[in-house]
């Protein structure tokens, strides 16, 4: 008779805490739909010359969020970047449609269009001004750059340095 009277509270005890835990789960979605962005500019180089055109995109390597914004005849952006960590990814293949082949088949390298890039749900994307540049191919890629940044809330400033030179092996 013991056991018996204490089974129903038992089972209420477990319905009760199974009901709080569900409403603490539904209640702590860690997928936010949106990003916190922050103001970011500087300057890109390769090889410490300024690129003189092309696209930047910085591209969380949490979250899913990306933002994209256009580089200057002089090298510089400004972006409304995800605030965190980034991969930064730099493209200027859309300017080499504009400059004259020379040489072989196939024009100076810079590598073939990356298969993916990150579409950036900013609509005031402007035409690119410039004039194309080869850029090692790794860079206009989230999946292979190398180029990271902790984006912080508030304005900020940093410079994007790349190379021509293959990365040490890891």
């Amino acid at each position: 008779m013991y056991h018996c009277t204490r089974a129903p509270l038992a089972r209420r005890s477990a319905c009760c805490l199974l009901m709080g835990m569900l409403a603490w789960v539904a209640g702590c979605d860690r997928t936010p739909r949106e990003a916190d962005h922050a103001e970011v500019s500087g300057q890109v180089t390769i090889d410490k010359k300024p690129v003189p055109g092309g696209q930047i995109s910085f591209v969380t390597t949490k979250g899913g969020f990306a933002a994209a914004a256009n580089i200057d005849e002089n090298g510089n952006y400004k972006i409304n970047a995800p605030v965190g960590e980034v991969t930064i990814t730099v493209n200027n293949t859309a300017l080499q449609a504009q400059q004259p082949r020379v040489g072989k088949k196939g024009g100076a390298g810079g590598g073939p269009p990356p298969k993916e890039l990150p579409h950036p749900k900013q609509a005031e994307v402007q035409a690119i001004k410039g004039h194309w540049v080869s850029l090692p191919s790794r860079y206009a890629n989230a999946d292979s750059s190398e180029l990271k940044y902790t984006v912080t809330p508030g304005p900020q400033s940093h410079n994007v340095e790349m190379t021509s030179a293959l990365p040490p092996p890891k």
